[in-house]
């Protein structure tokens, strides 16, 4: 079915695809369309303040910088803030929406500390209250849903920390985008199945409860990859993380009599650290070699750690849509997340 275009276009009314297939293109856009000018400030923490596809913004901020720059980063998912913000946070509020009503308030904690306030969002109540408050506002283009947005939230709050002399990002960023686009000439919708990795992994694990594997810098995308999994194809998935999981989670994996709904999915860097190699290798052996009918490994060779993060973020979710239409569900509706919303 995954080589049936016109079935394809017909399941995936709001055109996920071809929003996915212009991602390298966005990002590009992004980073020329640029423009901001900021006071010089050097913040003693960052904190990223968001839900959802916009809150992965900050996990994948967090996990990229973590080893590249000295001031500690923290990701917010919640109504108020941690105590420590003040006047020394720059504090990115995070909405495509504008709407996110634990982001909004969030946001007026923000402010209330006299706390350094960056809003994203393509509209809404967030930039109304960016233009009352005067705090700068990164602009979003509108009519994508949220977790479709990844490269016009990510993308700026590098910029603005390169702009703000915390992280020089131009270089690294477009050398992404070259490999992003070698990557989609192979996995696009219009490459047939037997060429098409993301449309094999789509089909083995259809039928399965995917479970993803991160470690390092990759556990935000293995996030990422749950996430789209729930939205997009609709199926329940689970993330977790090396070596943590060495410390608990394998006795589960033991324990547990219906380990065969699941594939495991295994994040892996050609770079990674030796000791999370052995770790993940023998893992898959006295683990879950006995326990499952299938594990899927899925490597990274790109030349920088960005470009690494950004193509598994770009393959997972490919995978995801995909696997969405072999189980011939549109991939842009949310409609139980529409239906608490208004509930709320």
């Amino acid at each position: 079915m995954l080589d049936d275009l016109e079935k394809m276009e017909e399941i995936d009314k709001e055109g996920m695809l071809q929003m996915l297939e212009r991602f390298p293109d966005q990002i590009e856009e992004t980073v020329s369309e640029f423009e901001i000018d900021l006071l010089p400030f050097q913040p003693k923490n960052i904190v990223v303040t968001g839900m959802g596809g916009s809150a992965i913004v900050g996990d994948t901020l967090k996990s990229f910088l973590a080893n590249r720059i000295k001031i500690p980063i923290a990701v917010n998912r919640d109504y108020t803030l941690p105590s420590f913000v003040d006047e020394n946070t720059l504090l990115f509020v995070v909405s495509y929406s504008g709407n996110t009503e634990e982001t909004l308030s969030a946001a007026r904690k923000g402010l209330e500390e006299n706390a350094n306030v960056v809003a994203i969002s393509s509209n809404g109540e967030l930039k109304k209250m960016a233009e009352d408050e005067k705090i700068v506002f990164l602009d979003a283009p509108e009519d994508y849903p949220p977790r479709a947005a990844f490269a016009f939230l990510f993308v700026p709050v590098l910029q603005l920390l390169s702009e703000l002399l915390i992280y020089d990002s131009d270089v690294a960023i477009l050398d992404a985008v070259s490999e992003l686009k070698e990557l989609r000439d192979g996995i696009k919708m219009d490459v047939p199945f037997e060429k098409n990795k993301a449309k094999k992994l789509a089909e083995r694990i259809d039928g399965k409860v995917p479970i993803i594997y991160g470690h390092s810098i990759y556990n935000a995308v293995a996030n990422r990859w749950h996430t789209q999994f729930n939205e997009n194809a609709e199926v329940l998935s689970w993330y977790g993380a090396f070596p943590e999981m060495n410390h608990n989670e394998i006795v589960g994996w033991k324990g547990d009599d219906n380990t065969s709904d699941f594939i495991p999915i295994f994040l892996r860097d050609e770079k990674e650290s030796d000791r999370i190699n052995r770790r993940i290798e023998l893992t898959k052996e006295i683990v879950f070699e006995d326990e499952v009918d299938d594990m899927i490994e899925v490597w990274t060779d790109a030349d920088t750690q960005l470009a690494r993060i950004l193509s598994l973020v770009y393959l997972g979710d490919y995978i995801s849509i995909y696997l969405a239409l072999l189980r011939e569900k549109d991939p842009s509706p949310v409609k139980i997340i529409d239906e608490l919303k208004k509930r709320l």
